[in-house]
């Protein structure tokens, strides 16, 4: 939506462009490590059930923003308020011990992600030059609210069994379930003067482009499911962990309306005009002077595609029940990307004058390569301490987190892993979790053994 606001400074040779008002910034989000709970981590002798969830925080900070490039046009919004916050999202688990082994079920809300603006109450003032002769002043109101949000659950079925006293071995499926959707609206109500100059003469007139002519609407949404298995066995204190990848077509669509003024081209933001003579040919004036716009409708219906990878963890028992290593080599990304599935199959996408390829819109990765965690329990405390490997790439730039660590592992900046918790009571079991690193979270929940 920002895109046209720009387009009436930056397609022009313009002097600063300003906005002063109140903007609005939200972001919010969760994680849920259980994602990562081995097969074998249920016990064989009684059942559980769990319920589970992050508590809500909240944080927020008043701070400027500069948008833009000082040199051609800038977006200054002197009050901008910022909140980020963790979203309440749950998990439940139940096993119970069924022929010999133990069945279990989850719940999970892996992750979420929601991120919300508002620009409201916004004084426009484009005073600007025109290539040659000639200058435009444009003031008015802007509403603006935006919205992107995003959630990754999964159910979870396994069964795990001791064939010996020795020997253990599990198995699970996770069906994944992603959504996202997007919104925006810009609203501007605009008028103002433009004056011109040239050889054909000198004129100066009034146009108004009020927010039933000049917008900017989107509205998106995606929904993918995806099915991935995880296998485990352990002999005596060792223990290995077998997750497979999965990739998840998530199908739907992003359409885009806009209208901007006549002399910006709406395909590419581009003035119509090259030289200030244009602005006085008898049809163009017509069309300024009734303030006429141009119009487009882009409609995306590209897949987005999630990849997760696949890992391995070995573990081993140094105090049984107590302490215990593990190392994860993680094969693959986690991945998520726009796809034309008629070019993916080797076709030619139908020709729409509404239609436009995405791809490369969405291009990102993570490359969450190696880990190392010690894991203790100590009565009623736990807790984690290790390292992992992490980098990111969007689009052609890759290896984006290279430096910003002092240790690294080929490139890669090793990041720390550290979180600790508390237990208390039985049957009837409280817990709480404090994740501190890489991702910070807090976790409250209660069991009951049965």
């Amino acid at each position: 939506m920002l895109l046209l606001v720009l387009a009436l400074s930056g397609a022009l040779r313009s002097q600063p462009l300003l906005l002063i008002g109140k903007a609005d910034a939200t972001l919010s989000g969760a994680f849920s490590y259980e994602f990562l709970k081995s097969p074998l981590a249920h016990r064989f002798d009684e059942g559980n059930a769990l319920v589970s969830l992050n508590l809500p925080f909240n944080a927020s900070a008043q701070a400027q923003k500069l948008l833009g490039s000082v040199a051609d046009s800038a977006v200054v919004i002197p009050e901008l308020f910022a909140r980020v916050s963790q979203h309440l999202n749950a998990h439940v688990d139940v096993s119970a011990p069924m022929f010999g082994g133990v069945a279990f079920f989850a719940a999970r809300e892996n992750a979420s992600l929601t991120v919300s603006g508002a620009l409201g109450n916004a004084t426009f003032n484009l005073d600007t030059t025109l290539p040659g002769s000639g200058s435009v002043l444009l003031k008015g109101s802007i509403h603006m609210p935006l919205l992107f949000d995003m959630h990754w659950r999964s159910l979870s079925f396994g069964y795990a069994f001791k064939p010996s006293r020795l020997i253990e071995l599990g198995f699970q499926v996770h069906k994944h379930q992603f959504t996202a959707r997007t919104s925006g609206d810009l609203r501007p109500d605009l008028s103002g003067r433009i004056e011109v100059g040239g050889d054909a003469g000198n004129t100066s007139f009034l146009v108004e482009y009020p927010a039933d002519k000049v917008y900017g609407t989107a509205d998106g949404f995606y929904e993918g499911k995806a099915w991935s298995p995880e296998m485990a066995i352990g002999v005596g204190p060792v223990r290995l962990v077998s997750r497979m990848g999965a990739r998840m077509e998530a199908k739907g669509h992003i359409d885009v309306t806009y209208s901007v003024p006549y002399f910006i081209d709406p395909g590419t933001f581009e003035p119509r005009f090259t030289e200030p003579d244009s602005f006085l040919a008898s049809d163009n004036l017509r069309r300024l002077l009734d303030g006429e716009t141009g119009k487009r409708e882009i409609h995306i219906h590209d897949r987005l595609i999630l990849l997760l990878p696949q890992s391995h963890t070995v573990s081993l028992d140094i105090l049984p029940g107590r302490l215990s290593l593990s190392y994860t080599k993680v094969f693959g990304r986690v991945s998520i990307h726009m796809e034309n599935p008629e070019k993916a199959a080797g076709a030619r996408p139908a020709e729409d004058s509404g239609s436009v390829d995405a791809e490369g819109v969405v291009d990102l990765d993570l490359f969450p390569d190696q880990v190392i965690c010690l894991a203790t329990r100590l009565g009623w405390f736990h807790g984690d301490l290790g390292l992992h490997s992490l980098n990111m790439s969007y689009g052609d730039k890759g290896h984006m987190l290279s430096g910003l660590s002092p240790l690294e592992w080929d490139g890669d900046p090793l990041v720390p892993i550290l979180d600790f918790g508390f237990t208390w009571g039985h049957p009837l079991v409280f817990n709480a979790d404090f994740f501190i690193s890489p991702l910070p979270a807090v976790r409250s929940g209660v069991s009951y053994a049965f």
